[in-house]
């Protein structure tokens, strides 16, 4: 049954909130302020799921979609208006977030930071399905399915990826994929080299044709990581990727942590290791004796803040990236690097050494949590920069911070992904004392 709409503001997730018959209504694809008709999809927990039928009276602000598998396609939430007014959205979407989850009422400017809205992507992960008849579908899932859609061509990702893509759409006719269920790409900071990594179960002898062909007919592609096949991992060609982030050359093997936006990712580490160091210091170690980084990945803060603290702790709990981490700080012949492989709360209940100068954290979607936040809280770090990419958890986490007498200095947000709901942030903290 269909009824009209007229949302009210957008909230985190890509839906915009709105009310009917006193009942709270988030709808996808539409704009605060506009008149829509829409339909339920379901509803669970007092919360009506809907999507537009029919735009009865547009907002002011709404555009066409340039991608045409916008309507579709799970990828992106946001193509319906302008990527300024995204940004504008953004900000008041994390701004509520920390107020509604965190009980935290920031009201200071959130300084935005924003590139160019597309090709901004340097990796994807492509689901592949294989039809009953042998055929290979390649794309993502629709919106809140696991329905994929097929597609030829992405515009957020790099021209490089999508390269990549139309190569292996060709290469799809020899039923090489039958069997793989995803295909991960990277590219490198140029968009010159691609590193692939197939998972699946497809026969032994198949995927191992399948791999010199890919390295034969895409020269662009250096690594194929196949993954899954007798329950091990091969690797052809390179075993790494060299991605550089100003003067830092990061090794990144398949599988390994890296943040995906190629635009702002230079921004963003300048920024924290500038917070670290302060604008004016130039004394390699005057910005402190010890700084901690917590789900380090493969050193993306981690090389950066050893040139300015006399020793840095890099702990990543994930394999191959506490490996390429290791590699990374020899790479740079940084012996101020101290590498853990270890769980962040396993390392920081066995930690002993107090009030480290600098704590950072960069935790994945489900956030750093309680019992880490409470065994990092006993050492007492003068500073703590949380970079986060899902504001719910971050609201929970600083909510539990600030409790335990820390403030909040600022807050910043990083527009990592145009054209879809996420958010990426940088909150410093310190000490209340400080």
């Amino acid at each position: 049954m269909s009824f009209e709409l007229i949302p009210q503001k957008l909230v985190f997730g890509g839906a915009a909130l709105g009310y009917h018959q006193r009942s709270p209504v988030l709808v996808s694809r539409a704009l605060p302020g506009e008149v829509v008709e829409a339909e339920q999809v379901r509803q669970a927990k007092g919360m009506i799921h809907a999507r537009v039928t029919r735009i009865i009276k547009p907002a002011a602000e709404r555009i066409q979609a340039s991608c045409p598998y916008f309507e579709n396609c799970g990828g992106c939430q946001y193509q319906h208006f302008l990527a300024e007014k995204q940004v504008v959205w953004k900000i008041a979407i994390l701004r509520e977030t920390l107020s509604r989850l965190g009980g935290i009422e920031w009201t200071a400017e959130i300084p935005a930071h924003a590139a160019f809205p597309w090709n901004y992507r340097n990796q994807a992960q492509f689901k592949v399905e294989t039809l009953p008849a042998g055929k290979v579908r390649l794309g993502f899932f629709a919106p809140e399915s696991h329905q994929l859609v097929d597609i030829d061509s992405c515009r957020i990702l790099s021209p490089g990826l999508n390269k990549t893509l139309a190569g292996l759409r060709q290469l799809l006719n020899c039923d090489g994929l039958a069997g793989f269920h995803e295909i991960e790409m990277m590219t490198d900071d140029r968009d010159q080299h691609v590193m692939l990594r197939l998972c699946g179960q497809a026969p032994p002898a198949k995927a191992q044709s399948m791999d010199h062909t890919i390295l034969r007919e895409l020269p662009q592609v250096q690594t194929v990581a196949l993954e899954g096949i007798n329950g091990k991992t091969r690797i052809m060609g390179q075993p790494t990727l060299v991605y550089r982030v100003g003067p830092f050359g990061y090794q990144i093997s398949p599988g390994s942590f890296f943040q995906a936006s190629r635009f702002l990712l230079p921004e963003l580490a300048a920024s924290v290791t500038k917070a670290a160091t302060g604008a004016k210091k130039q004394d390699a170690c005057e910005a402190g004796f010890l700084a901690l980084d917590l789900y380090a990945g493969v050193g993306l803060f981690t090389l950066p803040l050893a040139q300015h603290f006399r020793k840095v702790i890099g702990v990543e709990m994930h394999p191959g990236s506490a490996a390429d981490l290791r590699a990374n700080a020899q790479t740079h012949d940084s012996s101020r690097i101290e590498v853990i492989h270890r769980s962040v709360f396993d390392f920081l209940r066995r930690f002993s050494r107090p009030q480290p100068d600098l704590v950072v954290l960069d935790p994945p979607r489900s956030g750093v949590g309680y019992p880490s936040l409470k065994a990092l809280v006993r050492l007492q770090p003068q500073r703590i920069f949380y970079v986060s990419c899902h504001p719910p958890t971050l609201a929970r986490d600083l909510a539990f911070l600030l409790q335990q007498g820390y403030v909040m200095a600022s807050v910043e947000m990083f527009d990592f992904f145009p054209q879809t709901y996420h958010i990426e942030a940088f909150v410093q903290l310190r000490r209340a004392h400080l």
